[in-house]
C-alpha cells in the first residue's frame, strides 16, 4: 500500500464531514505536513500521511517538533484509522464499520 492509499480516503470522509482540507507545501523549506484539515468544532490539524509501517524521515519530525513548540497540532498517520480518529471522524474502540474502504 502507497501514501496515497491512507491519505486519499481521509481527504474524502474529512471533506464530506465538512472539513476545509488543503494539500501543504512551504514556500523555500521543505517537510511541511501534507495536509490541513480545519473545521470549527475541531480546530486546525496538520497530518502528515505515511505508507503503513513507514514512518516521517528525521527532518519532517523536526519541523513537526518546531511546530508543536509554536502550539500546532501536527500528527503523523500511516493508517486511515488513526487518521480519522485524530479527526474525530471515529471514536476510538469504534467496532462501526471501515466505510471509507469503498472512497479508495
Amino acid at each position: 500500500m502507497i501514501e496515497r492509499a491512507v491519505e486519499l480516503p481521509v481527504v474524502i470522509a474529512a471533506e464530506k464531514a465538512g472539513f476545509y482540507v488543503r494539500k501543504v507545501q512551504w514556500v523555500g523549506r521543505r517537510s511541511a505536513p501534507d495536509r490541513l484539515f480545519a473545521r470549527k468544532d475541531r480546530g486546525q490539524v496538520y497530518i502528515e500521511f505515511k505508507a503503513p509501517g513507514k514512518t516521517a524521515t528525521l527532518a519532517q519530525q523536526q519541523e513537526h517538533d518546531r511546530m508543536r513548540k509554536a502550539g500546532i497540532e501536527v500528527h503523523t498517520c500511516d493508517n486511515i484509522d488513526d487518521a480519522m480518529r485524530i479527526l474525530w471522524l471515529r471514536r476510538p474502540g469504534s467496532n462501526t464499520p471501515d466505510d471509507w474502504k469503498d472512497l479508495v
